[in-house]
């Protein structure tokens, strides 16, 4: 078995520019917006939540596989770690999706603005955890 590596800044940078591209979801992973006749868009260029873009920005789709979990849940942690100092409860991309990024109030601005502060944290840190 291989040590998972996640780049932190680097996925916090794609997963803002996937809800600056896509939109930002609430409720679920993603949702397929109505295209119109013969047009089906993709998951992964749907609009998504925040653990959403974090699985598009290391896995290609918008909810991760079982294998690519641990990947996706050591990042919804990590992001939740910067908006959430002391954070240390067991299922991040539960919490993520449904104690920050489905509140009523929370808009795209404010996912983006958290990707790209923690991308900045991240940066500024050095860090790249395993």
């Amino acid at each position: 078995m291989t040590a998972l590596t996640v780049d932190f800044a680097t996925t916090f940078r794609r997963a803002a520019d996937i809800i600056r591209v896509n939109g930002h979801n609430k409720g679920d992973w993603y949702s397929i917006p109505e295209t119109g006749v013969g047009i089906q868009l993709d998951p992964a260029e749907c609009p998504v939540c925040a653990a959403g873009a974090i699985s598009i920005a290391l896995t290609g789709g918008p909810k991760p596989y079982r294998d690519d979990v641990p990947a996706v849940e050591a990042a919804a942690r990590r992001l939740l770690e910067h908006l959430i100092p002391g954070y240390k409860r067991a299922l991040a991309i539960w919490d993520l999706g449904h104690l920050w990024n489905d509140v009523p109030e929370r808009t795209a601005d404010q996912v983006i603005a958290a990707f790209e502060d923690a991308a900045r944290a991240e940066e500024t840190a050095g860090v790249k955890a395993a």
